[in-house]
């Protein structure tokens, strides 16, 4: 489940762009707005960005303060207007990266003490203004991925200033941890982060201190309480075991009472289930299932499909048929970060990282198999049902959807389908998309192709000779492969097709691997 070599970084967002200058430049700062637009880039203007009523320069600040870089249109004009002068110093007091531009040639003298000392870039030949916007363009996106968090530092600091400090808005572990390394990862010309950047990481690490002397301190007072009872009734079971007992009892259990009991499937309304029949069985923060019905389909892909692979028939390269002789259940979407850190919350999940796509609706990545295994565990401790991941057969079956073709949608990837590399969305090779973003499969499942692989049951086997025909899983004793299925946001359409199989390690943990749930149904 690797993807291909040109694509092991996503393309990283562009920039936030303040464009300084005097009005008596409004015409070279027209053109030049234009021109950041047409190459992607965000202009933030004043005559367009702030409104009738508002307080001018408290928005002039506000923009500044939002913008990743500070274009200052260098003329006779600008470095002699107080309001530019006033804007370039508002800006370096935030340590803002700046991009000085030559519209109209001045003395070196005449520039402003925070931009001399920097390259610029000349803009002063008409017939050249397209060859210097390419210029400028890709000196803006020079480590934009580190200016853009000094942005948003910037902008969480001074958020933390205004309302008093308050403790509330500190970072928590794991953003804690990313801020203290982006500090000491400060690329070679990068703005320094501000002093009130600084003290508002400084700060978080203390109150993060602080909590976790809190919470040492309330372990220690609870095993000190419960020792005289651990040596005299149950001697023989370790911490590790009350430790579990007492999150049991003081978080899971409370959780499941109110979250799951209410919602879990009672056997008689399950028996009257239909196919295609949504249900969830918890009151929020879990996955959607969707009833498969029974039935089977010839599993693999013809060698006539385009982009077959060896590994997607039988050692002849054959297709083989599948029967499922009763329904089950499928999630309709991949488990996001919403449903993951649900587990967490409990204690029920390690943490992951969101590879900085966001949480919420995103799919859950950096998730390896083992992980997917400890989720699935912890929704059946929670409901009393057989949660788990699908079958390698379940899922071609339920991403099939009856279809043929090597797509659920047809034989050709299209457009705007799925996440991918040339699949046509705004998140191509960029970042995962926020689920149910494309158009379902005719059974109602959404991101069977794309933006995450995910795993599967099964051990890998190199083609399908003596693969079960039953739909259940192809175990074996030892396996050091899992396959993973769908492709993701960075693979190729062919990683896509509905047949594909790629694989992993189990306990590998990448920025493309997710999954998704299934469930075994009552009698």
């Amino acid at each position: 489940m690797i993807a291909d070599s040109d694509q092991a970084v996503a393309a990283e967002p562009k920039a936030r762009i303040f464009i300084s200058y005097s009005r008596k430049d409004m015409a070279f700062a027209d053109r030049l707005e234009e021109a950041l637009k047409l190459r992607g880039f965000e202009p933030l203007i004043d005559r367009t960005e702030i409104y009738a009523f508002e307080d001018w320069w408290e928005r002039i600040e506000e923009l500044i303060g939002r913008a990743d870089t500070v274009v200052f249109v260098l003329s006779p004009d600008a470095v002699a207007s107080e309001v530019a002068l006033k804007e370039v110093a508002h800006a370096a007091s935030l340590n803002k990266r700046f991009a000085p531009i030559v519209c109209q040639r001045v003395a070196d003298s005449a520039v402003p003490e925070s931009l001399r000392r920097l390259n610029f870039i000349f803009f002063d030949d008409q017939a050249r203004f397209e060859a210097s916007a390419d210029d400028l363009a890709e000196a803006l996106q020079a480590d934009i991925g580190w200016i853009r968090q000094h942005t948003e530092y910037g902008e969480a600091a001074r958020r933390w200033s205004a309302r008093g400090r308050h403790a509330g808005l500190l970072l928590h572990s794991p953003t804690l941890e990313v801020a203290e390394h982006w500090i000491v990862s400060r690329p070679r010309g990068a703005p320094d982060p501000t002093e009130e950047i600084q003290a508002f990481v400084s700060q978080s690490r203390q109150g993060a201190r602080l909590v976790q002397r809190r919470r040492r301190l309330m372990r220690v007072f609870v095993y000190t309480l419960l020792i005289g009872i651990i040596i005299g009734l149950v001697g023989w079971i370790n911490q590790a075991y009350i430790k579990d007992q007492l999150n049991w009892y003081w978080t899971v259990r409370p959780y499941r009472v109110t979250n799951f009991d209410p919602y879990v499937l009672k056997a008689e309304t399950e028996r009257t289930l239909k196919p295609l029949t949504r249900f969830r069985e918890c009151a929020k923060d879990c996955p959607e299932m969707i009833i498969i019905p029974a039935g089977s389909f010839m599993m693999g892909s013809p060698p006539t499909e385009k982009d077959h692979d060896r590994n997607e028939g039988d050692e002849n390269g054959r297709q083989h048929k599948v029967v499922f002789a009763s329904p089950f259940a499928v999630s309709k979407f991949d488990v996001t970060f919403d449903d993951w850190d649900a587990c967490v919350l409990v204690g029920g999940c390690p943490q992951t990282t969101d590879g900085g796509f966001g949480r919420g609706s995103k799919p859950v990545n950096s998730v390896s198999w083992n992980d997917a295994q400890q989720y699935v565990g912890w929704l059946s401790r929670m409901t009393g049902k057989n949660y788990r991941l699908p079958t390698e057969a379940e899922w071609e079956y339920a991403a099939r959807a009856g279809t043929t073709t090597a797509y659920y949608w047809g034989d050709a990837i299209g457009k705007g389908n799925a996440d991918c590399k040339g699949c046509g969305s705004q998140w191509d090779q960029i970042q995962t998309a926020p689920v149910g973003s494309f158009k379902p499969n005719k059974f109602g499942l959404y991101d069977m192709a794309g933006n995450v692989w995910q795993w599967v049951e099964d051990c890998y086997h190199p083609n399908y000779t003596g693969a079960p025909e039953d739909g259940s899983a192809w175990a074996s004793e030892y396996c050091t492969r899992r396959p993973g299925r769908g492709g993701s946001f960075l693979n190729q359409p062919p990683s896509l097709r509905s047949a594909n199989r790629e694989w992993n390690a189990p306990d590998i943990r990448y920025v493309v691997q997710g999954f998704r749930v299934a469930r075994t149904l009552g009698p």
